[in-house]
């Protein structure tokens, strides 16, 4: 027998609305993959070329070449997760598509499903610090969280602090939260490891670790603030300087 559900009190009178990732958010990523691409391609024919004249320029642009094509997969993976982001606020319900690469620190399955608002008990954020090589970077993830307990990954701003602070997913969360009747919860601040430039060796901490204490917090947001840019501007750099000596 099936179960029917009760909109919940503030879904009543709004229609659906469908949220996607922007269409400059993405021709971005794919214009980003284009660049690595042929910057990659480029690493390759120089490191053939470098071994012809000595070995070990080969072996230094074949390390290059590598490094270029790990950052490719990594704007990649960014890209597949804005593409086949999807979410429905229904009147009844949300329709909820998330792919994987939705996050790049953690590591979320897939997900395809529509949930009543009724079975919402709430939509839950923390802040995220990342730091790397003297850096930070801070970031908001959103998860949902389901009556039965079970909970799910959304998604996350990021570069918060700094100039290129992501704030697309704010609107839509408020909306879902507003339908469901419920409050969106905050867990306070957390600090995960940062590995190389946020990109490699990071690792998230579970959803359910404490927050870092207040001054702790102050901190790392003031850090974020100062060295955040810099962090990014510093992966762009690496990314430019590569190219040059690929093509110089």
């Amino acid at each position: 027998m099936a179960t029917t559900f009760k909109p919940a009190a503030g879904a009543a009178g709004r229609g659906t609305r469908t949220f996607r990732t922007p269409a400059g958010v993405r021709i971005f990523s794919i214009v980003g993959i284009g660049i690595l691409g042929l910057v990659t391609a480029l690493m390759i024919a120089a490191a053939c070329l470098g071994f012809r004249m000595q070995w070990w320029l080969g072996l230094f642009m074949t390390a290059v070449a590598g490094f270029i094509g790990a950052l490719t997969g990594y704007v990649w993976r960014d890209l597949r997760g804005k593409i086949g982001l999807r979410v429905v606020l229904g009147p009844e319900a949300v329709t909820l598509d998330l792919p994987r690469g939705r996050s790049l620190i953690h590591r979320p399955p897939a997900q395809h499903l529509t949930i009543p608002y009724a079975d919402i008990a709430a939509i839950e954020s923390r802040y995220e610090a990342y730091g790397s090589l003297g850096m930070e970077m801070m970031q908001r993830a959103y998860a949902l969280r389901r009556r039965s307990g079970e909970l799910f990954f959304l998604f996350e701003e990021r570069a918060l602090a700094t100039g290129m602070a992501s704030t697309m997913f704010a609107d839509i969360v408020t909306d879902l939260a507003a339908r469901a009747g419920v409050a969106v919860r905050e867990l306070g601040t957390v600090e995960g490891k940062g590995g190389f430039l946020g990109v490699w060796g990071t690792h998230a901490l579970d959803w359910a670790a404490p927050a870092v204490p207040l001054a702790r917090q102050l901190r790392l947001w003031r850090h974020a603030a100062s060295t955040g840019t810099l962090a990014i501007s510093l992966v762009v750099l690496v990314i430019l300087l590569m190219s040059y000596l690929g093509t110089g």
